[in-house]
């Protein structure tokens, strides 16, 4: 069995996919494991990332309406973003839930990597102050006996040789609103997962 819908991820670049100036954010590591799932945890624990998803150079600056995550892992199931576009969000769409961050610095934000004091502020920081938090929908679809979507997001699910892996998608109709809202830094296509 397959399940066809609109995959929603945050990316690192801007619409033109010229510029790749934006912040990146990354689970907390250590000895800590991230959260399986999200409706699973109190807080999703996170810190700036200090490397691209792209690659070198470090990330830029700028925040954008969605930001991009570094080394997802297999448990994809939402975006993160800043509040008021998640409470827009939730109040056009059904299915979405929002659950609160845990900030915690970076080791690099002090330290360069040769293990030296920074002189100053890291340039892969934010530029300005931003109330995140991470948006997604607990409504969990198996890729492999797809039932159908009764709401606008849900989260699809599939168990493989690597564990479950995940996608944040929505139906049709939902992609076409949430395109038309033109947001930055937020791809919605059409995916095929295949049970």
């Amino acid at each position: 069995m397959s399940i066809t819908a609109y995959k929603v991820e945050a990316v690192g670049h801007d619409r033109t996919g010229k510029d790749f100036g934006y912040v990146n954010i990354m689970y907390r590591y250590g000895n800590k494991k991230s959260c399986p799932r999200p409706d699973q945890c109190e807080k999703m624990e996170v810190m700036w990332a200090d490397e691209s998803v792209y690659g070198p150079p470090a990330p830029g600056s700028k925040v954008g309406d969605f930001i991009q995550t570094w080394l997802m892992g297999s448990w994809d199931c939402g975006v993160f973003t800043h509040r008021e576009i998640a409470q827009r969000l939730m109040d056009t769409f059904t299915g979405l839930k929002i659950k609160e961050l845990a900030w915690f610095e970076n080791p690099r934000e002090k330290t360069l990597k040769n293990g030296k004091p920074r002189a100053r502020r890291a340039k892969w920081l934010p530029d300005r102050e931003v109330d995140l938090v991470y948006l997604y929908s607990d409504r969990y679809l198996d890729a492999r006996n797809p039932s159908p979507a009764e709401t606008d997001f849900f989260t699809v699910t599939r168990m493989d040789a690597w564990g479950v892996s995940t996608w944040f998608m929505c139906t049709p109709e939902a992609a076409g609103k949430l395109i038309a809202m033109d947001y930055d830094n937020l791809v919605v296509k059409e995916t095929t997962i295949v049970g």
